[in-house]
């Protein structure tokens, strides 16, 4: 019983974070494409099986969909692929699509010091299979979705029925990543403010976002620590 009064607790949070969010198509042609995002591939070199693919800027369909393919272009030629992030959020179900492939592709996630990760972000984050991130540099935040998508000729009960669908989808996404809980209730608690809630090293370690996947950790001890087998 007190798990089903802490889901309505958590649900509610996401519902009233809906209130609160800016429609998607209240902006301008020229503001959606100052917010676009970009991604590029950095610090390849084949000979020495390194290299990455860096994400800046909001995580929409377009860039998650650009990111996915350059992890799966260079992953074969790669011994430890790491994403890095900078990003000041995003789409809430693209950053659960990227964070799919990532964790499938056995790829790293790292946020340096002159980045930052909040929002939708820390779902990406989440899905390495080590995750290195920069204290007070990754932050809770109300998350956003694509507004056409969840509201265009939907009625306000099936619009808030919607958005309950997607909080139980990212809760059961953390805890496909492994993630505990308690990632998952206070970025819910955060859905009613309008401020970044930023993390510091101790508080990283408490949610699972400073880590590594003990599958991953688990695979690399019984093979000598060779590279992980691709993913199809």
């Amino acid at each position: 019983m007190r798990d089903f009064f802490r889901s309505v607790r958590l649900g509610a949070a996401w519902l009233m974070g809906l209130a609160l969010l800016s429609p998607l198509a209240a902006q301008s042609p020229a503001d959606q494409q100052a917010a676009e995002g970009t991604v590029n591939i950095y610090n390849l070199d084949r000979e020495a099986h390194v290299g990455g693919v860096e994400i800046h800027g909001p995580i929409s369909k377009a860039v998650a969909s650009q990111a996915m393919q350059l992890i799966r272009t260079i992953r074969p030629d790669v011994d430890d692929l790491k994403v890095l992030l900078s990003s000041p959020g995003g789409d809430v179900l693209a950053a659960m699509e990227l964070g799919e492939e990532i964790r499938k592709q056995w790829a790293w996630t790292t946020v340096d010091e002159d980045g930052e990760c909040f929002g939708a972000c820390v779902l990406v984050l989440a899905a390495g299979v080590r995750r290195i991130p920069t204290p007070e540099n990754v932050g809770l935040q109300r998350m956003n979705f694509d507004q056409k998508e969840f509201v265009a000729n939907l009625s306000s009960d099936k619009g808030k029925q919607k958005y309950a669908g997607v909080a139980k989808r990212v809760e059961t996404y953390l805890a496909r990543m492994g993630m505990p809980k308690k990632l998952f209730q206070e970025m819910s608690a955060q859905q009613s403010s309008p401020k970044v809630r930023l993390l510091d090293a101790a508080k990283l370690k408490t949610l699972g976002l400073d880590g590594s996947d003990p599958a991953y950790e688990q695979w690399l001890r019984e093979n000598n620590n060779q590279r992980p087998p691709p993913s199809n």
